[in-house]
């Protein structure tokens, strides 16, 4: 027996809210800055409710409370007397409700138990007490949030009220901002303490950037009012939560693949118990996600300072805004012109910096959603949309997340294979959505509009009459794999290579004119992509048949850059796996359809899996000015390695 605690869980929630509802800028980096500020005053919190408090306090070494992680937004605190953790939480919220008002903040104290403890569950790996009742709060936090008013209805509506200037919630007071007869506007408080913020989260915001202050408050005001688009850009970790659970089941010394069998708390080899070495790996385990998350950020815009169009810094800082840099979390508003390159460089650097952290366990992934839409789209409703798209994201990848031997064809895990962790994601991915027009952003209608009719070969290949009414093709390909290393059926046709080479095409020029076209233009003329374009939206048939007239037009097809479009549509069933490898296509029986079969799970269960047909051109041309400079690399670097082959080829006597 040890002694008896709780587990603290202290969160703010709604965070994307509270930062989005305003439309300035410089109150959304505010908005940061008070939800950071839950770290300080959980601090003080302790030091007022423990005298003497210090952060080397262990529950084992018989102090009242020790901290576990103490975050942006979150905090864990383990206590040995129920009552006090109570009041931890009272005095946390109740300096959220004078500091950061709107903000809401909620705590939770877990049941009882017995720090020396394991728990055990049929079928799975014994885990320590402390770690199931970590797992407890998270699972209660929600309930005790929904049994009490939310912070919206802490401003109730007055009609005599006048609405704040930026959030539209009830004004408070009049502030004066710029000149003119607007300058008078009036606020609410939530603004005003945003307002209040915006300094000190500036300061903060401005070291992961590596610029100063003032530069980063010229990349909010451009921002805010400059480009022709911005981005919304959220990315969040893949399956951390089982990977935080099985934090400390593996005692010091013992093998990479031992795990703590319930009855061998403490042995000869390893005094420390469950608990002490779950909690010992938890701190650790969250500044080193911390780390990544920060220097992955950093690569990123080192990257995008590379490659940036010419003229769209901002005085020499690139035009990128961090809100949320928090564990594995990460938020940032971006000009539209680099949000896929900042993407793709995020995330790979996030896979590089954790595979160098050896108490992440050998690396992490991650997904991203990108959210494109107008400078004064309303931002809450862009985020909305950019974190459903990480979802769609990162329900592709858990999908075909599956261990050597699911992927080799067992149809189900052996009952002695139930204990086993499931495998975690291996590849990281993004899905993008470009906003056009001002109407409905909900994520589920935006995917439905990109749902067409299937064709001819769809409707013959299934067997199933009752099954055929339901079959739908999809106008993208997403989300797109930028994992390097990973190229398996499930990712042919949407790896981030493929999405740069299809938008290199769409722009590539003609270098040598002839009859047809003068140097300069494009060889895929953009009235003709335009008309493709909108025959994808008839349908399969009508957009195949479109494509097939291009290919024959264009007899230097594949010098064009269309065969990079095309799926070979010889097949049986009038689809493939994915694009041709080579750039043999067949304009009569050509197709932008292809379709991924690939094993992986359904409901937990290994399976083949045949998702609907999919088209990369939609994709491409969305997103070929959301990439920086890289198609016209991409089309450089082509070009060189031509000249350079004929050079050799001329070297070598050979006819051109």
């Amino acid at each position: 027996m040890g002694p008896t605690c709780h587990v603290v869980l202290i969160e703010t929630s709604g965070n994307q809210a509270f930062i989005f509802e305003t439309t300035k800028r410089r109150e959304n980096v505010g908005a940061s800055e008070l939800i950071d500020g839950l770290r300080q005053w959980v601090c003080d919190a302790l030091t007022t409710e423990f005298s003497g408090f210090n952060l080397d306090w262990r529950i084992s070494n018989g102090q009242p409370a020790q901290l576990l992680v103490n975050a942006a937004g979150s905090a864990k605190i383990v206590v040995r007397d129920r009552e006090r953790g109570k009041a931890l939480v009272s005095r946390v919220t109740a300096r959220a409700l004078r500091a950061a008002p709107g903000l809401d903040v909620c705590g939770v104290v877990g049941e009882c138990f017995d720090w020396a403890g394991v728990h055990e569950e049929e079928g799975q790996l014994p885990i320590s007490m402390l770690a199931r009742r970590c797992r407890d709060a998270h699972e209660s936090l929600p309930l005790v949030k929904s049994g009490r008013p939310g912070a919206t209805s802490r401003f109730l509506r007055i009609p005599i009220v006048d609405e704040c200037a930026a959030s539209g919630l009830p004004a408070h007071d009049v502030v004066f901002e710029g000149g003119g007869p607007r300058s008078r506007q009036p606020r609410s408080r939530p603004s005003q303490a945003k307002r209040a913020a915006q300094d000190a989260g500036f300061t903060r915001l401005a070291r992961y950037a590596h610029i100063s202050k003032d530069a980063l408050e010229k990349v909010a005001d451009h921002l805010e009012e400059v480009p022709d688009w911005v981005a919304v850009i959220h990315a969040d970790g893949n399956s951390l939560g089982q990977l935080i659970t099985d934090l400390g089941n593996r005692p010091e010394g013992a093998p990479a693949d031992g795990q703590l069998s319930a009855g061998s708390a403490v042995d000869d080899t390893d005094r420390k118990t469950p608990s002490d070495r779950y909690a010992d790996a938890l701190g650790p385990f969250s500044v080193a996600v911390q780390e990544c998350t920060v220097a992955a950020f950093t690569k990123a815009l080192e990257h995008c300072e590379r490659v940036l169009p010419p003229g769209h810094d901002v005085a020499g800082a690139m035009p990128v805004l961090p809100l949320v840099l928090g564990g594995d979390d990460l938020t940032v508003i971006c000009a539209g012109s680099i949000s896929l390159a900042f993407t793709e460089a995020y995330l790979t650097a996030f896979e590089e910096e954790t595979r160098n952290k050896d108490v992440l366990g050998g690396g992490l992934t991650a997904c991203a959603g990108v959210a494109v839409v107008k400078p004064h789209f309303p931002f809450s409703a862009a985020y909305d949309l950019a974190e459903e798209l990480t979802k769609e994201a990162k329900k592709t990848v858990k999908r075909y997340s599956l261990g050597d031997e699911q992927a080799e064809g067992s149809r189900t895990a052996e009952p002695s294979d139930r204990t086993r962790p499931r495998p975690r994601p291996r590849a990281s991915a993004f899905s993008f959505h470009v906003q056009y027009d001002s109407g409905g952003s909900d994520p589920e209608h935006l995917r439905e509009r990109m749902r067409v009719p299937p064709g001819a070969a769809d409707l013959a290949a299934e067997p199933d009459a009752k099954k055929r009414p339901k079959l739908r093709a999809l106008l993208y390909a997403q989300p797109y794999i930028v994992t390097r290393d990973m190229r398996e059926p499930w990712t042919r046709g949407r790896h981030w290579d493929d999405l740069i080479r299809r938008a290199a095409a769409l722009i590539d020029t003609v270098d040598e004119p002839d009859s047809a076209q003068e140097s300069g233009e494009r060889k895929l003329p953009t009235n003709q992509m335009h008309d493709l374009r909108e025959a994808l939206f008839s349908g399969r048939d009508v957009a195949d048949g479109r494509f097939r007239q291009l290919l024959r037009h264009y007899h230097d097809y594949h010098d064009r850059g269309l065969a990079l479009f095309a799926a070979d549509g010889s097949a049986p069933d009038g689809l493939t796996a994915g694009p041709p490898d080579g750039p043999t296509v067949d304009p009569e029986t050509a197709s932008l359809f292809w379709r991924i079969s690939a094993r992986g799970l359904d409901s937990g269960q290994p399976c083949d899996i045949a998702e609907p047909p999919v088209t990369g051109l939609l994709d491409a041309m969305n997103a070929v000015r959301l990439m920086g400079d890289l198609p016209d690399r991409h089309n450089q670097e082509v070009k060189a390695g031509r000249t350079r082959e004929a050079s050799r080829q001329e070297t070598r006597g050979i006819p051109a």
